[in-house]
Parts: C-alpha cells; structure tokens; sequence
C-alpha cells in the first residue's frame, strides 16, 4: 500500500481538540464529523429545506462548461437539481498554478468524501470546490515554490501581476506575455522529463485561454479534476450574485445582530482557553462592496455604514442589493453563510485555520434560520519520493522523525558531529614522538653543537608528517560531513520547508513533472483516511 498514516498534532490547539473529538471544542459547532448519525442528522435537515438548484445548476453548468471541463463534472452538476442530491464543499484561493499542495489536497478530500457519503447515506453526493476568486491580497498567490533535485535550495518564482489598489484575483487580468515568460523561468528551473511537455501544453494553453488570474485557476482545476466530478464555482460570478442577494440582504437588515453574537462567541472561545483566530467587535458589517474596481471592507458607524471612500444609510446600501448585488461580497464569516444558502451542504472540508474560524459561526447561522453544516478536517498530505526514501535511509532517520521532531534529531545529530575520532591518538602521537626524539637530539647536540639547526628541522618534519596524516583525515571526514549535511538539507527543503509541512509550501507542478499528470489520479484513488491523521503518499 502507497499511504501510511502519521500521529501529527496540530498546532493550532482549537483545531487539534475538536479534531481529538474533545468536548469543549465540539461544543462551539452542530455536529460530530467522526459520528455517522451527524450525516443522517444533517441530511433530515437539509430534506426539510428549498433551494434555488435550477438556477444554481445552469449556472454551474454554463460556467463549467465555459472553462473546459469534463462531461462527468457536467453529470454531477445536472444531478443537482433533483432534491436527494446533496453537496461537500471546500475551498481556496486562486493561487497561481493552483498554489500549495493543500489545494490539491482539499480537492481529493472532495472527491473521496463525496463517494464515501453517497454510499453511507444511498443518495447523490457531489464534489463542489469554491474558488475564492475575489480575495485581494494577491502577494499570497502570485507565487510558486518547489525543492529542486540538484540542490538544496527552496526555489520561487513569482508571477509579475499589475496589481492595483485592492483588486480581486477575479478581476485582475492575466497578460499573456508576462504569463509566457513566467512559465519560461519556471520550466527552466525543472528536469527535462518524458512529463515535461505535456504538463507544459497544459499550463501553456490554459493561461492563454484565461482573461484573469482566477480563470487560470479554475482551468487547471477542471483539468486536473473535472474527470472526477469536481464542480468548480467561482465567487464573484454574476449567477452567484444574483442567487446570493437574499443573504446580503439579511445581513445588512440584522447587521448588528449578527456582530453581537460573533462577540459572544469571541468571549466563549477565549473563555474555553483556546487562541482566537478572528478579531471581532460590534461594529464590524462583514461585508465588502466594490467601489470601482477596489473592494472595500463596511464597518458601521452609529447609523451609518463606511468605509474609507463611501458612507450608506442602511436604505441606500438594501436598495443596492436589489439593483446592484455584483457590488457586494462576503468576507470571511458571511462566506459560509453564502455556501449554505446555494448549496445542500452535508459538510463543509476545511483545514486547521477554518475550523478555527467556524467556531464563531454556530449562532450565526441560527440568527438567519440555518444549520451549520458538518465541519470535516480536511485531509493533511506529504508526497514521499523514493529519493527522499534513500536520502533517509542513509541518515538512519524516518519520515515521521522529519514531521514530529526533526529540530531535536538534528541538535543530536550535530552534537555528535565534534571532534574527529583519532583526535586523540594524533595529539598522543605527537608527545610520544617528542618525547622519544628529544633525548636524541640533545645527545647529537652535545656531540656537534652546530647540527642544532637540522635537528630540530629533522624534528619539525616528523611531526608535520603526523599533522600532514590528520589533516589528510579530517579533510575526509569534512567532505563526508558536507555529503551529510547536503542530505539533511534536501529533506528539509523536500519534506519540511522552511519548518513547515510540505502541503503548505511546495507546488503540485514539478510533481506533475517527474511523475506526470496521472499522479492526480492515484491520488484521487489512494486509500487515505478520512479521520483527521496525517498521511504520507509513497510516489
């Protein structure tokens, strides 16, 4: 079997307990992912709700359909109109060449789950992936990371975007001169493999066919993916907003409602003694509105809700929704909100940080007459190459040494590393010589006082000799070291950069490289768990 799972405790602590199943931490969300009987639970629910999945599906269907994706995507997306078919939900930003190996991660958790629930529950589950293509801090997308198997630094590259202001991924055009040479310098820096030119055609030919930086995104994940039946929305596309107005026009309407009880739950996560993951007060909106091409975070003050170019009456800001709804977008805490009201959700897959923020939301989304949804731990992945293998092989040292405690090994394993281990013989050595020597050159001395000059020349050279031997030695030795040392670096930088889990740095490309598209494919069909360990997938 090519998975194995690893005991890797999370560092973010609320994530850990509820994932640990702790009370406390299960406490602040609806349901137990690790209980069957929270699936029925949820599923009774959702049979008891009305969705829009007519409208919902044409325009998945149309947007799908336009950025290339497979017929099985399309299949699943049709399924959706027929009240017993249900949705898990994740998402990311549109990071460029999908990002870190987590997208692709969350995007196999899908697929599985969705499979998983469809035979535990015998009814329709289909894979949707959000793309959170208005996120406006472009500086955490615009970038790639991989390990390179010559040496044993992390490379980047960056894509040079012409950001302005706080434009969105999803408005931000990609040129495709900048793109074009963006992907020169990224293949120059990759083995020539028998992969290279496909995974080239690929990249080539979906940044020429994509307007902006999300579409780019959205492409590739329909490519790598739609065979599977992953469903692709994007959060800015006018069929969303259109659906969407309904919730922005409730939380304007219940605006401060909302805010006091994202407070309450602040004061109960603290209260439980876990970290608090968002920064809230009463006068936050939880809203953005596009003013032009920036998009601006509400705030409310007194009657009044702003930002820093635009003041709204609570009226004028109710009236835009109507005529407007493109010029609204969720944030962070109203963006479950959204997914809920579109979708039948059966669970939502995130990663440590979004539990985190989901634990502020129970109340929320009982304030406008949801359910939370069942919040899974999305599944956490380390690619294991046979090279890394031998590399730790040669070190005596395991993959799951790296993940929990590769600090520790490596203080121990440089503590061994003092002097070489005929130091003391050399220097022992040396005394002997001059101490057998010393006697002989006095007696020669005595003899003929001007020979002094090559006797003690005579005696330097011998024990330059046994310097010349140890130094000979320790060179040796060093050059090994350097071999060692160069080993431990390329693990680091392969299965732990920059201290990190590799999910959260390296890119899915330069895999796709050496081991071809298809690894998608035996990822998608790799027998992982679904219970919140860590797994290592054997390439």
């Amino acid at each position: 079997m090519n998975v194995e799972r690893v005991a890797l405790p999370l560092a973010n602590r609320l994530a850990r307990e509820y994932q640990q199943q702790n009370e406390s931490a299960l406490s602040l969300f609806a349901h137990n992912p690790y209980q069957d009987q929270s699936y029925r639970e949820r599923l009774k629910w959702l049979s008891t709700q009305t969705f829009e999945r007519k409208q919902l599906a044409e325009g998945l269907h149309n947007f799908n359909e336009a950025i290339g994706t497979h017929p099985e995507a399309l299949k699943n997306i049709e399924l959706l109109k027929q009240p017993d078919t249900y949705v898990v939900i994740g998402g990311q930003q549109a990071g460029v060449l999908t990002g870190p190996l987590y997208t692709i991660n969350k995007a196999v958790h899908l697929i599985q789950a969705a499979r998983k629930l469809s035979a535990e529950l015998q009814t329709n589950v289909v894979p949707v992936f959000w793309i959170a293509g208005e996120d406006h801090d472009i500086d955490e997308i615009d970038h790639v990371y991989w390990a390179a198997d010559s040496d044993t630094r992390l490379h980047k590259e960056r894509l040079k975007l012409r950001k302005k202001g706080r434009m969105s991924a999803s408005k931000l055009a990609l040129e495709e001169e900048v793109c074009m040479q963006f992907l020169d310098a990224f293949f120059q820096e990759q083995t020539e493999t028998a992969e290279t030119k496909n995974v080239r055609e690929l990249l080539t030919q979906t940044a020429k066919s994509s307007a902006t930086v999300a579409e780019w995104f959205a492409r590739l994940m329909a490519q790598l993916f739609g065979k599977h039946g992953l469903i692709l929305v994007e959060s800015s596309l006018p069929f969303v907003r259109e659906l969407e107005r309904p919730v922005f026009q409730q939380v304007i309407e219940q605006n401060e409602q909302m805010a006091r009880l994202l407070v309450k739950a602040k004061d109960r996560i603290a209260a439980a003694g876990y970290p608090l993951q968002l920064e809230v007060d009463e006068q936050q909106a939880n809203l953005f509105i596009y003013e032009g091409e920036d998009r601006l975070l509400l705030s409310r003050h007194l009657d009044r809700f702003v930002n820093r170019r635009q003041s709204y009456s609570r009226e004028e800001l109710l009236r835009l929704v109507q005529e407007q709804p493109e010029r609204f977008s969720a944030n962070v805490v109203t963006r479950g909100l959204m997914q809920e009201h579109l979708f039948p959700t059966v669970a939502f897959i995130g990663g440590p940080g979004e539990i985190a923020y989901w634990a502020y939301y129970r109340e929320v989304f009982e304030l406008f007459g949801m359910q939370m949804p069942i919040v899974l731990p999305r599944m956490s992945i380390t690619l294991v190459e046979g090279a890394h293998l031998r590399l730790l092989e040669s070190l005596e040292l395991t993959v799951e040494q790296v993940l929990t405690d590769f600090a520790g090994w490596k203080a121990e394993w440089e503590k061994k590393q003092g002097p070489h281990p005929l130091h003391e013989q050399f220097a022992s050595a040396r005394e002997s010589i001059q101490a057998m020597y010393r006697p002989l050159v006095e007696e020669v001395l005595r003899l003929d006082p001007g020979m002094r000059g090559l006797a003690e020349k005579n005696s330097a050279l011998l024990l330059e000799q046994v310097s010349f031997l140890e130094e000979r030695l320790i060179r040796s030795l060093q050059q090994k070291e350097d071999v060692a040392y160069n080993r431990i670096k390329r693990i680091e930088t392969t299965l732990l950069p920059e201290g990190g889990l590799q999910e959260r740095k390296l890119c899915f490309f330069p895999f796709a490289n050496k081991y071809g598209l298809e690894l998608v494919d035996r990822l998608v069909e790799a027998p992982f768990a679904h219970d919140g360990t860590h797994q290592l997938f054997f390439v």
